[in-house]
Protein backbone atom coordinates (compact mmCIF):
# COMPACT_ATOMS: atom_id res chain seq x y z
CA UNK A 1 0.00 0.00 0.00
CA UNK A 2 1.42 3.20 -0.52
CA UNK A 3 0.90 6.33 1.60
CA UNK A 4 -0.28 9.39 0.28
CA UNK A 5 1.38 13.11 1.24
CA UNK A 6 -0.52 15.24 2.90
CA UNK A 7 -1.50 17.57 -0.30
CA UNK A 8 -2.40 14.60 -2.25
CA UNK A 9 -4.10 12.78 0.22
CA UNK A 10 -6.72 15.74 0.85
CA UNK A 11 -6.95 16.39 -3.16
CA UNK A 12 -8.02 12.99 -3.07
CA UNK A 13 -10.46 12.82 -0.48
CA UNK A 14 -12.58 16.66 -1.85
CA UNK A 15 -12.26 14.55 -5.21
CA UNK A 16 -14.92 11.81 -3.82
CA UNK A 17 -16.64 14.19 -1.84
CA UNK A 18 -17.36 16.18 -5.31
CA UNK A 19 -17.43 13.22 -7.49
CA UNK A 20 -19.19 10.66 -5.72
CA UNK A 21 -21.66 12.21 -3.61
CA UNK A 22 -24.69 14.40 -4.45
CA UNK A 23 -25.19 17.39 -4.53
CA UNK A 24 -26.74 18.66 -1.15
CA UNK A 25 -25.95 15.76 0.58
CA UNK A 26 -25.12 16.63 4.07
CA UNK A 27 -20.97 15.82 4.87
CA UNK A 28 -19.50 15.18 8.04
CA UNK A 29 -16.32 14.70 8.60
CA UNK A 30 -14.23 12.50 11.28
CA UNK A 31 -10.22 13.06 11.86
CA UNK A 32 -8.48 11.23 14.10
CA UNK A 33 -4.90 12.59 15.20
CA UNK A 34 -3.46 13.98 11.90
CA UNK A 35 -6.04 13.20 10.63
CA UNK A 36 -8.07 17.09 12.58
CA UNK A 37 -5.10 18.64 10.17
CA UNK A 38 -6.60 17.36 7.29
CA UNK A 39 -9.94 18.02 7.94
CA UNK A 40 -8.96 21.68 8.78
CA UNK A 41 -7.08 22.22 5.64
CA UNK A 42 -10.19 20.59 3.42
CA UNK A 43 -12.59 23.20 5.06
CA UNK A 44 -9.82 25.64 4.27
CA UNK A 45 -10.26 24.76 0.35
CA UNK A 46 -13.60 25.25 0.59
CA UNK A 47 -15.40 21.73 1.64
CA UNK A 48 -19.08 22.26 2.80
CA UNK A 49 -19.35 20.43 6.30
CA UNK A 50 -22.15 19.93 7.91
CA UNK A 51 -20.08 19.06 11.14
CA UNK A 52 -17.13 17.48 11.96
CA UNK A 53 -15.33 15.81 14.96
CA UNK A 54 -12.07 16.00 15.79
CA UNK A 55 -10.32 12.98 18.00
CA UNK A 56 -6.77 13.66 19.53
CA UNK A 57 -6.32 16.36 17.24
CA UNK A 58 -2.90 16.85 15.71
CA UNK A 59 -2.81 20.19 14.24
CA UNK A 60 -0.50 21.91 16.70
CA UNK A 61 3.50 22.26 15.85
CA UNK A 62 4.28 18.62 16.15
CA UNK A 63 7.60 18.70 16.25
CA UNK A 64 7.20 20.10 19.43
CA UNK A 65 5.13 18.16 20.94
CA UNK A 66 6.32 15.58 24.36
CA UNK A 67 5.94 12.32 21.54
CA UNK A 68 8.42 13.81 18.95
CA UNK A 69 11.14 12.70 20.59
CA UNK A 70 10.48 9.22 20.24
CA UNK A 71 9.70 9.87 15.99
CA UNK A 72 12.69 11.79 15.34
CA UNK A 73 14.52 8.66 17.02
CA UNK A 74 12.88 5.93 14.88
CA UNK A 75 13.71 8.35 12.01
CA UNK A 76 17.10 8.59 12.73
CA UNK A 77 17.03 4.79 12.97
CA UNK A 78 15.09 3.95 10.57
CA UNK A 79 17.98 2.14 8.35
CA UNK A 80 17.62 -0.83 11.47
CA UNK A 81 14.02 -0.56 11.48
CA UNK A 82 13.96 -1.35 7.63
CA UNK A 83 16.36 -4.13 8.06
CA UNK A 84 14.66 -5.68 10.93
CA UNK A 85 11.34 -5.83 9.16
CA UNK A 86 13.03 -7.46 6.18
CA UNK A 87 14.59 -10.13 8.30
CA UNK A 88 10.94 -10.85 9.91
CA UNK A 89 9.42 -10.76 6.58
CA UNK A 90 11.87 -14.10 5.97
CA UNK A 91 10.11 -15.88 8.99
CA UNK A 92 6.53 -18.06 8.28
CA UNK A 93 3.94 -16.01 7.95
CA UNK A 94 2.07 -17.73 11.19
CA UNK A 95 4.89 -17.02 12.93
CA UNK A 96 4.76 -13.30 12.13
CA UNK A 97 1.23 -13.39 12.88
CA UNK A 98 1.21 -14.55 16.62
CA UNK A 99 4.56 -12.37 17.21
CA UNK A 100 2.20 -9.08 16.28
CA UNK A 101 -1.05 -10.62 18.32
CA UNK A 102 1.65 -11.14 21.14
CA UNK A 103 2.52 -7.20 21.13
CA UNK A 104 -1.21 -6.27 21.14
CA UNK A 105 -2.02 -8.32 23.62
CA UNK A 106 -0.05 -5.92 25.63
CA UNK A 107 -2.08 -3.35 25.47
CA UNK A 108 -5.28 -4.62 25.45
CA UNK A 109 -7.24 -8.29 25.96
CA UNK A 110 -9.68 -7.17 23.49
CA UNK A 111 -7.82 -7.14 19.93
CA UNK A 112 -8.94 -9.00 17.37
CA UNK A 113 -7.30 -10.31 14.38
CA UNK A 114 -8.03 -7.37 11.95
CA UNK A 115 -5.49 -5.48 14.03
CA UNK A 116 -2.83 -7.89 13.50
CA UNK A 117 -3.54 -8.33 9.79
CA UNK A 118 -3.88 -4.52 9.82
CA UNK A 119 -0.25 -4.43 11.77
CA UNK A 120 1.15 -6.81 9.58
CA UNK A 121 0.80 -5.08 6.10
CA UNK A 122 1.93 -1.56 8.04
CA UNK A 123 5.54 -3.06 9.05
CA UNK A 124 5.81 -4.85 5.22
CA UNK A 125 9.54 -3.09 4.23
CA UNK A 126 7.72 -1.10 1.61
CA UNK A 127 4.90 0.18 3.58
CA UNK A 128 7.69 1.74 5.90
CA UNK A 129 9.20 3.24 3.48
CA UNK A 130 6.01 5.43 2.81
CA UNK A 131 5.31 5.93 6.44
CA UNK A 132 8.54 7.19 7.34
CA UNK A 133 8.29 9.78 4.50
CA UNK A 134 4.46 10.59 6.08
CA UNK A 135 5.89 10.90 9.37
CA UNK A 136 8.57 13.25 7.87
CA UNK A 137 5.83 15.16 5.83
CA UNK A 138 3.75 15.75 8.98
CA UNK A 139 6.58 16.96 11.27
CA UNK A 140 7.20 19.93 8.23
CA UNK A 141 3.44 20.79 7.62
CA UNK A 142 2.26 20.38 11.28
CA UNK A 143 3.21 24.10 12.77
CA UNK A 144 1.29 26.99 13.96
CA UNK A 145 -2.63 26.15 13.68
CA UNK A 146 -5.25 28.57 11.81
CA UNK A 147 -7.34 29.78 14.63
CA UNK A 148 -8.85 32.11 12.29
CA UNK A 149 -10.08 29.12 10.32
CA UNK A 150 -11.26 27.05 13.40
CA UNK A 151 -12.97 30.40 14.92
CA UNK A 152 -14.78 30.72 11.35
CA UNK A 153 -16.37 27.11 11.48
CA UNK A 154 -16.44 26.79 15.53
CA UNK A 155 -19.96 26.16 15.34
CA UNK A 156 -19.73 22.57 12.98
CA UNK A 157 -16.45 21.89 14.89
CA UNK A 158 -15.99 19.11 17.90
CA UNK A 159 -13.04 18.58 19.69
CA UNK A 160 -11.98 15.80 21.71
CA UNK A 161 -8.89 15.39 23.91
CA UNK A 162 -7.45 12.61 25.60
CA UNK A 163 -6.58 13.52 29.21
CA UNK A 164 -2.91 11.45 28.62
CA UNK A 165 -2.36 12.34 25.52
CA UNK A 166 1.00 13.40 24.53
CA UNK A 167 0.60 13.46 20.98
CA UNK A 168 -2.05 16.30 21.32
CA UNK A 169 -1.39 17.19 25.14
CA UNK A 170 -4.25 19.54 27.14
CA UNK A 171 -1.90 22.23 26.70
CA UNK A 172 -2.95 22.73 22.83
CA UNK A 173 -6.75 22.73 24.71
CA UNK A 174 -5.59 25.73 26.81
CA UNK A 175 -4.64 27.49 23.92
CA UNK A 176 -6.86 26.23 21.64
CA UNK A 177 -9.55 28.04 24.37
CA UNK A 178 -7.83 30.94 24.57
CA UNK A 179 -7.82 31.96 21.15
CA UNK A 180 -11.48 30.70 19.82
CA UNK A 181 -13.52 31.14 23.29
CA UNK A 182 -16.44 29.00 23.63
CA UNK A 183 -15.10 26.35 20.87
CA UNK A 184 -16.89 23.23 21.47
CA UNK A 185 -14.57 20.14 23.39
CA UNK A 186 -14.89 17.19 25.41
CA UNK A 187 -12.16 15.21 27.16
CA UNK A 188 -11.96 11.81 27.22
CA UNK A 189 -12.07 9.19 30.17
CA UNK A 190 -8.70 8.61 31.62
CA UNK A 191 -8.58 4.65 30.03
CA UNK A 192 -8.97 6.23 26.38
CA UNK A 193 -5.52 6.88 25.03
CA UNK A 194 -4.40 8.02 21.58
CA UNK A 195 -4.34 5.02 20.18
CA UNK A 196 -8.06 4.37 21.41
CA UNK A 197 -8.44 1.37 18.56
CA UNK A 198 -6.85 -0.94 20.49
CA UNK A 199 -9.30 -1.30 23.49
CA UNK A 200 -11.37 1.72 23.15
CA UNK A 201 -12.92 1.70 19.63
CA UNK A 202 -17.17 1.18 21.42
CA UNK A 203 -16.82 4.25 23.74
CA UNK A 204 -14.48 6.46 20.83
CA UNK A 205 -17.85 5.73 17.86
CA UNK A 206 -20.97 6.36 20.32
CA UNK A 207 -19.02 9.37 21.44
CA UNK A 208 -18.67 10.25 17.95
CA UNK A 209 -21.93 9.03 17.35
CA UNK A 210 -22.92 12.07 19.88
CA UNK A 211 -20.37 14.63 19.00
CA UNK A 212 -22.27 14.60 15.46
CA UNK A 213 -25.83 14.08 16.05
CA UNK A 214 -25.49 17.06 19.08
CA UNK A 215 -27.00 13.82 21.43
CA UNK A 216 -24.04 14.96 24.02
CA UNK A 217 -24.38 18.22 25.95
CA UNK A 218 -21.17 20.57 25.33
CA UNK A 219 -19.83 21.36 29.81
CA UNK A 220 -17.73 24.16 28.85
CA UNK A 221 -16.86 24.32 32.45
CA UNK A 222 -14.60 22.26 34.53
CA UNK A 223 -13.50 19.74 32.65
CA UNK A 224 -9.97 20.13 32.88
CA UNK A 225 -8.39 17.55 35.15
CA UNK A 226 -6.02 18.30 38.01
CA UNK A 227 -2.79 19.46 36.54
CA UNK A 228 -1.04 17.41 39.20
CA UNK A 229 -2.64 14.38 38.24
CA UNK A 230 -1.63 15.22 34.03
CA UNK A 231 1.58 16.06 35.05
CA UNK A 232 2.42 12.67 37.17
CA UNK A 233 0.51 9.96 34.60
CA UNK A 234 2.28 12.17 31.42
CA UNK A 235 5.72 11.70 33.18
CA UNK A 236 5.58 8.12 34.37
CA UNK A 237 4.02 7.34 30.82
CA UNK A 238 7.46 9.13 29.33
CA UNK A 239 9.17 6.76 31.56
CA UNK A 240 7.93 3.80 30.07
CA UNK A 241 6.04 3.10 33.58
CA UNK A 242 2.52 2.05 34.25
CA UNK A 243 0.39 5.01 35.37
CA UNK A 244 -2.55 6.34 35.04
CA UNK A 245 -4.14 6.25 31.56
CA UNK A 246 -2.02 3.61 29.85
CA UNK A 247 1.56 2.27 29.78
CA UNK A 248 4.30 4.24 28.03
CA UNK A 249 6.59 3.77 25.02
CA UNK A 250 9.25 2.10 27.21
CA UNK A 251 12.04 4.60 26.28
CA UNK A 252 13.62 7.51 28.64
CA UNK A 253 12.47 10.72 27.70
CA UNK A 254 12.78 14.62 29.03
CA UNK A 255 11.10 15.37 32.35
CA UNK A 256 7.82 16.43 32.42
CA UNK A 257 8.10 19.85 33.73
CA UNK A 258 9.67 20.72 30.23
CA UNK A 259 6.18 20.69 28.95
CA UNK A 260 3.52 23.10 29.61
CA UNK A 261 0.70 21.20 30.28
CA UNK A 262 -2.34 23.14 30.84
CA UNK A 263 -3.94 24.07 33.85
CA UNK A 264 -8.11 25.51 33.65
CA UNK A 265 -7.70 29.11 33.42
CA UNK A 266 -12.02 29.94 33.44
Amino acid sequence: AVVSTQSTGIQSKMNFIKEQLDPGTKVYLVGHSFGAYVVLQMLQKGVQVKKSALLFPMFDNMAEMPKAANLNRMLKFQFYIRAISWLTSLLPHQLRHRMIQFYLNRFSKNTQDHMANTIFELIAPSALNNIFGLARNELAVIREPDFALIKKYQENLVFYYGMFDLWAPLDCLRKLRKQVPGVKFHIADSDVSHTFMFGSCRKVAIKTIQFLTDDLPYDMTNLLPNIDEVRAAAAASMRGEEGKGGSGSGSSGPEIQEYDFCEDDE
